[in-house]
């Protein structure tokens, strides 16, 4: 080696090869931080979107279970908004502006709407069975008779509501009605003692022949009938066992007909989940819109709820898809959407 390499080997980099050296080193810190950062990113993307399928499964689930035990589906009639009107939502979240009950297709099947040929709604209301009680008079006669509840699912605005850009900004909300004894089963009971006995058994809630006892009942209902006809709600009197078309002064019920809640506090399925119901200004790849024709009037339409109802009594079909956004705001948004269909009963 000559002396003038020695000299230079001996003093080591250069000013330029630093800088090279550095720049190399940076641009790798840079790629490590960067494939670092997107997978931290890409595992809390995939633990949001984990965490909407659970939710939204559950919700759908609760649904599906409770139609099971469904015996009448309601729907956009007559019937189905006369029975709505008199359920209690006083105190409970305010219903977004523009919900709608499904049209019951009782001839047709479940599809995709068209304007003019709309069956899709944006809520669900339904009876399902709450108990059947079997109760023994002093007669020695026995009597079977089914008591409902009717269950109502609707959406409700929080946060601003719905607005353009913002894929949350609902609740769904679930509301069970007090338990309603089945009319038709009572006026089958022909023996007025015994009627009068078994209505007192209902009021006061005392143990039926199992030894099983439940909730008292005020109210009696004629499953089918038409809010406004005479009969269809009746009130029991404690005095004598004795049906009353209209409601007591001395019970305390509200005056017209309101079907109570059964309990007093109601609150949203979503929000304390850190979730909300996906609107209509969600992107497309969320699924939102999928059967109803969407619109933009009072509060929108439908927006991640969608509620179809469709076939004979004897075979009914409830549609059911729900879609869930994330309201937790890091990055991408995640949702996930479900569709079930339940086979249902419509007595």
């Amino acid at each position: 080696m000559t002396r003038c390499s020695a000299a230079r080997a001996q003093a080591g980099f250069s000013l330029v090869e630093m800088i090279v050296a550095a720049t190399l080193l940076s641009v790798m810190v840079m790629a490590v931080a960067t494939l670092s950062l997107s997978g931290t990113e890409g595992q809390e993307y995939a633990r949001r979107l984990t965490r909407a399928t659970e939710v939204t499964q559950d919700l759908v689930d609760g649904m599906r279970l409770e139609l099971v035990s469904c015996v009448r589906p309601f729907g956009n009639d007559a019937e189905g908004t006369g029975n709505l009107a008199l359920l209690d939502l006083d105190g409970a979240p305010a219903p977004l502006g523009g919900l709608r009950l499904p049209v019951i297709a009782t001839t047709g099947s479940l599809r995709r709407d068209t304007t003019g040929s709309q069956i899709t709604g944006n809520t669900l209301f339904f009876t399902k069975l709450a108990w059947s009680d079997r109760f023994v008079c002093t007669s020695g006669r026995d009597y079977l008779v089914d008591v409902y509840r009717w269950v109502y699912y609707y959406l409700t605005p929080e946060d601003g509501g719905p607005a353009a850009g913002r894929s949350v900004g609902l609740n769904l909300v679930r509301v069970v009605g007090e338990p309603l004894i089945d009319g038709s089963a009572i006026d089958a009971i022909t023996d007025a003692a015994d009627q009068a006995e078994v209505l007192l058994h209902f009021y006061h809630g005392t143990p039926d022949a199992d030894g099983v006892a439940h909730a008292p009942c005020q109210v009696v209902w004629l499953r089918g009938g038409v809010p406004s006809a005479t009969g269809t709600l009746r009130e029991i009197d404690p005095t004598d066992g004795s049906l009353s078309d209209v409601p007591l002064a001395a019970s305390g019920r509200p005056d017209p007909w309101r079907v109570l809640r059964s309990g007093p506090e109601v609150r949203g399925e979503l929000s304390y989940r850190h979730h909300s119901v996906a609107t209509n200004f969600a992107p497309a790849n969320q699924g939102v819109c999928r059967f109803g024709v969407m619109s933009a009037a009072a509060g929108g339409f439908p927006h991640g709820f969608e509620v179809q109802v469709a076939g004979p009594s004897s075979a009914r079909q409830v549609l059911l898809r729900l879609v869930v956004a994330s309201t937790q705001r890091r990055g991408h948004t995640a949702f996930a959407p479900l569709q079930v269909i339940v086979d249902v009963r419509d007595l």
